[in-house]
C-alpha cells in the first residue's frame, strides 16, 4: 500500500479524482494472477484511467524490485517461474512431494493449476476436492477450467461425487438445485439427504439493504410474540449487511 502511495505521488495522481490505494492493489493483484505485466496492460488501455493503471504497476514493480522483495501474488508466481526453469530444483521437489491434495479447488487460478501440475510431473498423484457450482471467486483470478477439465487433463484420474447433502432439508436442496442448473458450465450432480422435507421456503425481495433490515426484524418479532421460548439467528453474507441489521434490531 506505502509503494503505490508513493506511486502515485510520483505520478501526480490523487486518489480522490483517479481511484482508492486499495482499488488500484486489487488491480495490480488481478493482473499478476493473468500473467499480465505493465506492458500488458499499456496495450490493453483503452482510457486515460486504464494508462495511468498501468503507469502505477510500472511504478510499483520498479519498487519492489529496487527492495528486492515480492509480494503476495509474486511468492505464488516466481515458483511457478523457478519450478518452469530449473529442472534440479522441479525434480528435487516431486521427489520429495509423492502426493499433492488440493481443496477448494473451484478457486483455484492458473498460476496455482500451473504449480500443480509442475509438482506433480513425476507421478501424477494428485486429488483435488471442489465443486464447480461453488466457484464465486472468478473476479479475483479463479478460473472455471481448472475442475471442469480436470478428468481431460488427468485421464486416468477416478471420479469420487460427494452428493449426499448432510445438513439441509430436502426442500432447501431442491430450491438450491433448480437455481444452480441454469449454470452453464458445470459437470452436473444431483444432491440428496436423508433429512425431512423441512419447512417451505420463504422469499422476500427487499428495495434496498434496510428495507431487507427491517423485514428481517419485524419477521423476528412477529415470531418471538408467539412463540417467546424461541431462539432466532440471523445468517449474513458480508460483514457490511451487518449494521443495518443491527440498527433495524435495535429499533424493534
Amino acid at each position: 500500500l506505502a509503494i503505490v502511495k508513493s506511486a502515485y505521488r510520483a505520478l501526480g495522481l490523487d486518489e480522490k479524482e483517479f481511484m482508492q490505494y486499495r482499488a488500484a492493489l486489487s488491480r495490480i493483484s488481478n493482473a499478476k494472477n493473468l500473467k499480465q505485466t505493465p506492458p500488458d496492460l499499456y496495450k490493453q488501455a483503452v482510457n486515460k484511467e486504464t494508462e495511468a493503471l498501468a503507469a502505477v504497476f510500472e511504478e510499483y514493480e520498479k519498487a519492489l524490485r529496487n527492495a528486492n522483495a515480492l509480494d503476495f501474488d509474486d511468492l505464488l508466481l516466481e515458483a511457478v517461474r523457478l519450478l518452469r526453469h530449473d529442472d534440479a530444483t522441479r525434480q528435487s521437489w516431486n521427489r520429495r512431494l509423492s502426493y499433492v491434495m488440493i481443496d477448494e479447488y473451484q478457486d483455484t487460478n492458473r498460476s496455482q493449476y500451473e504449480l500443480m501440475r509442475l509438482l506433480s510431473e513425476s507421478h501424477n498423484n494428485v486429488c483435488v476436492v471442489g465443486d464447480e457450482d461453488q466457484s464465486i471467486y472468478s473476479w479475483r483470478g479463479a478460473d472455471i477450467r481448472n475442475i471442469l477439465d480436470f478428468e481431460r487433463d488427468f485421464p486416468n484420474a477416478r471420479v469420487i461425487r460427494l452428493e449426499q447433502n448432510y445438513r439441509s432439508t430436502k426442500n432447501i436442496l431442491a430450491a438450491a438445485s433448480a437455481v444452480v442448473e441454469n449454470n452453464k458450465q458445470r459437470k452436473g450432480k444431483k444432491l440428496w439427504t436423508e433429512a425431512n422435507a423441512g419447512d417451505s421456503i420463504g422469499v422476500y425481495a427487499g428495495f434496498d439493504a434496510e428495507n431487507e433490515a427491517l423485514f428481517v426484524a419485524d419477521t423476528i418479532e412477529k415470531h418471538l410474540t408467539a412463540n417467546p421460548d424461541d431462539h432466532v439467528a440471523i445468517l449474513y453474507r458480508t460483514n457490511s449487511q451487518s449494521r443495518q441489521l443491527e440498527e433495524a434490531l435495535r429499533r424493534y
